[in-house]
C-alpha cells in the first residue's frame, strides 16, 4: 500500500508504531530539497528480506548479485521498497579489507521489505516536522573532549602523517564514537535534531534491538534508471553565527580542503568507472560549499551511465564504503583505519538506501547519527587528514560535527 501525507502525518504515525514497537523507518528531507536527495516517506509494515551471513566475503560481484536475488523476491512478494543498511564492517564482504568484530554483532547488510509506504514529495522545511513536544537530554558516558580521547587523537594523526610521508596514503578519515545511555524517548531527540539541523537526509529508523536517529547531510548513491551519481561531502567548517559569509569563503578557497575534497572526487570517479559505460562518467560541479545550521561542508557531484545488464546493487558494489569515510586509496585507507580506530563504526561511514520496485535508488552516508543497540548508543566524529592537517584544528573540525547533538547533552 502507498498513500501520500504530510510530514507531520509521518511524524504522528512513526511515533505510534514506536510506542507499538513495530519496525518502521522515516526517510525525511527536512530542508525539502528532492533535487538533491531522497523525497520524505515513511515505511512500515517491515519483513526482513534478507541479511548478510556473517562470514560473507565473496566479493563485490558476488554481493551485488546476492543484493539483487533479494530484492527480486521480495518485489515479486508485494513488496512497496527496500530499506538497506550496510555497516562500515561490510567493507570486508566486498573485499579483502580488514575489519574489527562488528558493532554488539549488528548485521553487515540488511534489506527490509516494506507492505506499506507513506510518501510526501518535498518541499517541506525543516519546521514542517515540528518542535521538540517536551524537553529531552542524552546522558553522556564518559567525559566530552577528554584528555585522554585527545591524546589518541594526536597519537593518530602522527601516525597517518607517517603513512602519508612513506607514499602509503594520501589522506585517511580518523574517527571516534562519543558514548551515550540510549535515550527513553527517541522521538523527540529525533525533533530537536531536525528542529535545529534541517537536512535532506535525515532517518529515523527503528528496528528490533536497533535505532538510528540520523541527521546526515550526505548523499551517497543515487540511480534514476541508467544514471548513477555520487556526491561526496569533504571540506568542514564550524559556523559560529557571527561571521558566516567569510566562513563560507574561506571554505570555498581553502587549499587544504580542496585537496581533500578533490582526492575523494577522483575516488568517486573511478569507482562509478567500474560499472559506468566508458567516457559517460563526468565531474558536473566541483567545490560546492553548502551551508548548514552548524557547520559548512564542501561538497562535488560525479555522474554516469549505467552499463547495460547492470543495476543499482552493481552501482552500490563498485562505490561502497563511501570514500568520503574511508579517505585514498580507499581499501589502504580501510586497513589503516583497522590499526588505528579502537573499534568497529557499526552503521557509522556506513549507508542507508531506500530502493524502489522500479530499480530507482537514494542512499545516503551515515554521519551526524545516533545508533542504539544493546543498552549501548553512540555519536560518532571525525575527519579527514592529510599531509598539512593540524592536529588542534583536526579535533576542531570533529568536535564541530558534535554541534548538531551538543545542545541535548547532560554529563
Amino acid at each position: 500500500m502507498s498513500v501520500q501525507g504530510s510530514l507531520a502525518e509521518m511524524r504522528d504515525a512513526a511515533e505510534r508504531s514506536r510506542t507499538a514497537a513495530e519496525p518502521f523507518a522515516c526517510l525525511v528531507s527536512a530542508r525539502g530539497h528532492a533535487e538533491l536527495g531522497r523525497r520524505s516517506l515513511m515505511a512500515s509494515q517491515l519483513s526482513l528480506a534478507w541479511r548478510a551471513p556473517a562470514d560473507l566475503s565473496g566479493g563485490s560481484a558476488d554481493v551485488a548479485e546476492r543484493l539483487r536475488l533479494a530484492s527480486r523476491r521480495a518485489f515479486e512478494r508485494g513488496a512497496q521498497g527496500l530499506l538497506v543498511l550496510v555497516t562500515h564492517e561490510a567493507s570486508a564482504c566486498f573485499d579483502r579489507i580488514p575489519v574489527h568484530d562488528d558493532w554488539l554483532g549488528l548485521p553487515r547488510i540488511q534489506m527490509w521489505s516494506a507492505g506499506s509506504v507513506m510518501r510526501r514529495a518535498g518541499g517541506e522545511g525543516g519546521g514542517a516536522w515540528g518542535e521538540p513536544r517536551r524537553p529531552v537530554k542524552l546522558k553522556a558516558r564518559e567525559a566530552l573532549e577528554s584528555p585522554r580521547l585527545k591524546d589518541w587523537h594526536s597519537q593518530a594523526l602522527s601516525k597517518i602523517h607517517e603513512a602519508i610521508a612513506s607514499g602509503r596514503l594520501y589522506q585517511l578519515c580518523l574517527t571516534f564514537p562519543v558514548s551515550f545511555s540510549p535515550p527513553d524517548d527517541p522521538a523527540t531527540v529525533f525533533a530537536a535534531l531536525l528542529a535545529r539541523n534541517p537536512v535532506d537526509h535525515a532517518a529515523w529508523v527503528s528496528l528490533p534491538d536497533f535505532e538510528l536517529l540520523s541527521a546526515s547531510p550526505e548523499r551517497f548513491l543515487s540511480v534514476q534508471g541508467r544514471e548513477a551519481l555520487l556526491r561526496p561531502m569533504k571540506g568542514t567548517r564550524r559556523l559560529d553565527g557571527s561571521s558566516t559569509e567569510q566562513i563560507l569563503r574561506e571554505l570555498g578557497e581553502s587549499i587544504k580542503d580542496r585537496a581533500e575534497n578533490v582526492m575523494i572526487t577522483d575516488l568517486a570517479r573511478n569507482d562509478l568507472g567500474r560499472v559506468c559505460v566508458p567516457g559517460s562518467v563526468r565531474v558536473e560541479s566541483l567545490f560546492e560549499v553548502e551551508r548548514y545550521a552548524s557547520v559548512a561542508q564542501m561538497t562535488s557531484t560525479i555522474r554516469g551511465e549505467l552499463r547495460t545488464g547492470l543495476d543499482v546493487w552493481d552501482a552500490l558494489a563498485a562505490a561502497f564504503p563511501p570514500g568520503s569515510m574511508t579517505g585514498a586509496p580507499k581499501i589502504e585507507a580501510c586497513r589503516m583505519i583497522r590499526e588505528l580506530e579502537q573499534g568497529p563504526r557499526g552503521l557509522y561511514g556506513g549507508v542507508l538506501g531506500w530502493v524502489e520496485p522500479s530499480g530507482d535508488a537514494e542512499f545516503s552516508v551515515v554521519i551526524r547519527s545516533l545508533q542504539s543497540r544493546g543498552g549501548e548508543a553512540r555519536w560518532d566524529i571525525g575527519g579527514g587528514i592529510v599531509h598539512d592537517s593540524e592536529a588542534a584544528s583536526e579535533w576542531d573540525e570533529a568536535w564541530a560535527k558534535f554541534a548538531a547533538l551538543r545542545h541535548l547533552v547532560s554529563t
